[in-house]
């Protein structure tokens, strides 16, 4: 055998171990790996919560819903939120959560990652604000589901609201719909739709309760597409809730409608299409977002076909 074949034969089987090596790699990371990782945030939190002398506690009660790894990434993407208003807070520039392009199925690797991003993020400001402390690692916990990543990561983001001394406003359930909005006029543009829709008038006195129904309709506009296109829909209803609405209520359900669109934006092959980043605007109320959202209802109800 020529020593060129033989180098042939070598490379040939480099490349298919370290295509196995690749392979295993993406099989090892489960929800149990990103629950780990969540709980990690969670006693980072705390230290900060510590160091700032906070002792209030978060309340978020868990829910029971076939999620998706796509909504924990988009929960995650919510704690990034969080955390930039703690650094602007403190004096540290602001900073763009990351984006995410349009896929058909998000695996465990995309949520855990963003764990990371978190985790990162924490340790940086650690070190920019000067606060000391080190948490200890944690194991995986076998037999976790991407609704136990939610809820835990649900749980941290409230808690964020405690370290931030309060909890997120109307402006920022504005900024979120307004990347809903981004991204419907993207959708509609693909699909060759005239944007001829209006805005409904400027409802008055709106409560947080009211906006999350709007929030609602949205969702259900966002299905009624999403079964168009032949792609299942997941149920939502363990998020209505009857008392004690909150805008994090509906900035979790504004975002829970933009993680579904990104599935319709997939389909249409539209994974280059990014969501826009967040333009962030002062001084809404809850009756801007309840209008904004009905606008972009009336916007998806032209949508008829695929």
């Amino acid at each position: 055998m020529g020593a060129a074949r033989r180098r042939i034969i070598l490379l040939a089987v480099l490349c298919s171990v370290m295509a196995g090596q690749a392979s295993a790699a993406q099989a090892e990371i489960t929800p149990a790996d990103v629950y780990a990782q969540a709980v990690q945030i969670e006693k980072e939190v705390e230290l900060l919560k510590r160091h700032y002398h906070i002792t209030a506690q978060a309340s978020a009660a868990p829910v029971e819903a076939e999620l998706q790894p796509r909504h924990v990434w988009q929960k995650a993407h919510l704690i990034q939120v969080k955390l930039d208003i703690f650094r602007t807070r403190h004096g540290l520039p602001s900073l763009s959560p990351v984006t995410l392009q349009p896929l058909l199925r998000v695996d465990p690797r995309l949520p855990w990652a963003q764990t990371q991003r978190i985790l990162s993020e924490i340790r940086i400001i650690k070190r920019l604000l000067g606060i000391p402390g080190e948490v200890s690692p944690v194991a995986a916990v076998p037999g976790k589901r991407p609704i136990d990543n939610f809820n835990k990561l649900n749980r941290i983001s409230y808690d964020l609201d405690t370290l931030n001394g309060e909890a997120i406003t109307p402006s920022y359930v504005y900024t979120e719909a307004m990347r809903f909005h981004e991204d419907l006029t993207a959708l509609l543009r693909r699909l060759e739709i005239p944007d001829t829709a209006a805005p409904p008038p400027k409802p008055v006195n709106v409560s947080p309760k009211e906006s999350l129904k709007a929030a609602f309709a949205l969702m259900n506009e966002v299905q009624r597409i999403q079964r168009l296109a032949g792609l299942d829909k997941v149920d939502f209803k363990a998020f209505d809730k009857a008392e004690d609405v909150a805008p994090s209520d509906v900035f979790n359900m504004v975002s829970m409608c933009l993680a579904e669109l990104q599935v319709l934006k997939a389909k249409q092959g539209m994974t280059r299409d990014l969501t826009p980043l967040a333009e962030h605007h002062e001084g809404k109320t809850p009756s801007d977002v309840a209008q904004l959202l009905g606008y972009s209802v009336n916007r998806l109800r032209l949508i008829r076909k695929l």
